[in-house]
């Protein structure tokens, strides 16, 4: 290969070692110059006519806010003057790494690992400037994918492979003609080539709010989930053309539910959720997907919310939100996030003695004694002098019956059965003289002692849940148990700390494992759509592969199960235990500073609840205050019912 080089500007240039090589060509240093570097294309991938004017045209129209994004061509480079083009110069891209090693949460704990949910957010907002700046000279990305934006430690991006972007020179369109299955829209989804295809802003504006849903979620991706029909989740590509969002608010009826352990959708305001809602649904395609400018107004507005956790200071999230969601995904096994405790210095003294006192300084509220119903003593409600006259009245008519059957007996005495039956009769009849007043009365008296008991039972329930003792009891008991627990800390560090060396070499094959990554693996029939649902499902590496793991995820059947579990024990068998190494500081450290995040919410929670405790016990009071009356008026209404009530039923 010749050395030497022309540029299209009349410049000699000579290239070095090769720094990288591509599908299409390879990278070589320029010794002239250490911040540009060559491209140069193999023999099977020569510019054609029409990509070496696309070339110049670039080259020509490279300016500053180009260049600060994207590793632009910025000169063409030709064997010899006048020659076809062979490559391109551009600026030289270092020290970066490609985004999905950010965003995945096993690749960021090797390579960014002090990276916290603020870096995140501050990458993605950047990717977006980066897309708004090539949208604002006309172009567009078209090949959006996770290996052509590049992240520096600053969280600055960069594009590259700009060359197969599609460029708008002054109305010829070079099209872009390839793409990744998984970062295509649906609109897109099936197409056979992009030969022939335009790609359009809003084509962009879908793989930008991808990468922006990978960077918020940790790697997940927004049409991978948990099928809830037996027609989702076979293939990636299928579900993302049929707009299957596995967050949507509708994501039930699009078949999908999240993945188990994963970040939840509500960990971003509402405005951020509509708007990937938007990207990722059909209203993307029928409207507009939110812009590059928009994503930057919104995630510089969500920055703007976030606050750190009182635990651990890897821990950043909206103000909109009451408790760190990351510490509760840790809780169950999901950790994101690195655990690095405060310095002491930064934290308020804990006197473990001092709060022991204050709590039991605290005293129980005044109970509330439950008077006994049947010791309230008080006077029937005389009844209705209707109902008074009617038992008069009834008494009147018995005794004429009786007087009107001894005369008619002493003129008929054979009679006598007829007068008899007859008489006996009246003397029963009588009784319903006037008994709808007395059954009016008797509804309304035994409604009224209902009503009174469900009042009254209704205030004793209120006592028992708001005021009682057990309530303030019970709440002391989970501050003495926070107390026991904070007090066998050091030895629960210390017992974890003499664990190291059993689980050893254990754990030295699992950092092993966490080494190789499925990203970088080639696996019989699991391609780059396969390998981000895995992801989805937490699977990034070897030491994530089990066999149940794997067969779980929709469309990994027992074929690409033992595909998976066969390279995870491939790369188990290059492990050699380091007997010298199996126990390092940094093991040690980190169990410290696991047990001080831990002894950091034990103290949080001790303060908070001794403030609660007093507050409850002052609740408690002011609540009391204002039953106390209420129950001695419920008190009197049902006493005075049943013994309303006793007095009508002993009438009858």
């Amino acid at each position: 290969m010749t050395k030497t080089f022309v540029t299209g500007t009349g410049r000699t240039i000579n290239i070095g070692c090769e720094l990288g090589k591509g599908g299409e060509g390879s990278v070589y240093e320029v010794l002239e110059n250490d911040n540009f570097v060559a491209k140069l294309y193999n023999a099977h991938h020569q510019p054609d006519a029409q990509k070496q004017e696309k070339l110049r045209f670039m080259a020509l129209t490279a300016d500053n806010k180009l260049l600060s994004f994207a590793a632009w061509p910025i000169d063409t480079i030709h064997k010899n003057t006048n020659g076809p083009v062979v490559g391109f110069l551009m600026p030289k891209v270092s020290s970066r790494l490609p985004i999905h090693m950010v965003y995945s949460p096993a690749q960021r704990k090797q390579n960014f690992p002090y990276a916290t949910w603020d870096f995140l957010l501050l990458v993605a907002r950047n990717t977006a400037a980066a897309f708004a700046s090539i949208h604002e000279h006309g172009h567009v990305i078209g090949d959006v994918n996770q290996g052509n934006v590049l992240v520096g430690n600053d969280g600055t991006v960069m594009l590259i492979d700009t060359d197969s972007f599609q460029i708008n020179a002054n109305g010829t369109m070079h099209l872009c003609k390839v793409g990744v299955p998984h970062f295509t829209p649906p609109e897109l989804q099936g197409l056979a080539s992009f030969d022939k295809t335009p790609r359009t802003i809003n084509h962009d504006n879908f793989g930008l709010a991808l990468l922006i849903f990978h960077l918020l979620f940790s790697g997940r991706h927004p049409y991978a989930g948990i099928p809830l029909r037996n027609d989702v989740g076979e293939s990636l590509e299928n579900d993302i053309k049929a707009f299957r969002y596995a967050y949507a608010p509708d994501g039930q009826r699009r078949g999908f539910k999240p993945p188990p352990k994963s970040v939840p959708i509500n960990i971003i305001p509402d405005y951020i959720q509509n708007m990937f809602t938007w990207a990722f649904t059909e209203k993307g395609v029928r409207y507009r997907r939110p812009t590059a400018q928009q994503w930057i107004t919104a995630l510089d507005d969500l920055r703007k919310q976030l606050k750190r956790c009182s635990v651990t200071q890897m821990h950043h999230y909206p103000n909109h939100l009451n408790q760190c969601p990351w510490c509760a995904l840790d809780a169950i096994g999901a950790v994101f996030f690195l655990t690095i405790s405060y310095d002491p210095s930064e934290i308020n003294g804990f006197d473990l003695a001092r709060a022991c006192r204050a709590i039991e300084s605290v005293l129980p509220p005044p109970e509330i004694q439950i008077p006994n119903i049947d010791s309230i003593t008080v006077r029937p409600t005389p009844l209705p002098e209707r109902l008074k006259e009617r038992k008069r009245d009834i008494l009147f008519l018995r005794i004429l019956i009786v007087v009107i059957a001894i005369i008619i007996f002493s003129y008929y005495p054979e009679w006598w059965i007829f007068l008899a039956g007859g008489a006996w009769w009246g003397w029963i009849k009588a009784k319903d003289y006037g008994s709808d007043e007395l059954d009016k009365e008797l509804t309304k008296r035994r409604r009224a002692l209902e009503e009174a008991q469900r009042e009254y039972d209704r205030i004793i329930g209120f006592i028992e849940k708001e005021v009682s003792h057990k309530v303030f009891e019970g709440k002391k008991q989970e501050l003495k148990k926070l107390i026991i627990e904070y007090k066998k800390l050091p030895e629960l560090e210390e017992k974890e700390i003499s664990n190291l060396y059993k689980t050893a070499e254990n754990r030295q094959k699992q950092k092993f494992l966490e080494k190789h990554f499925i990203d970088d693996a080639v696996i019989p029939g699991v391609g780059p759509a396969k390998k981000a649902t895995l992801k989805s499902f937490g699977i990034e590496t070897a030491a994530d592969v089990t066999w149940s793991r794997v067969i779980s995820v929709k469309g990994f059947g027992k074929v690409l199960t033992r595909n998976m579990v066969n390279w995870r024990d491939s790369c188990e068998k290059k492990f050699v235990f380091n007997k010298d190494n199996a126990v390092t500081e940094a093991d040690k450290n980190a169990v410290r500073a696991k047990i001080a995040a831990h002894k950091r919410s034990i103290e949080m929670a001790i303060n908070k609840g001794i403030f609660e405790l007093q507050r409850l016990r002052q609740d408690m009071i002011d609540k009391s205050n204002i039953i106390k009356p209420r129950l001695h008026e419920a008190n009197q209404i049902l006493a005075q019912a049943k013994r309303d009530l006793e007095a009508i039923e002993s009438y009858i």
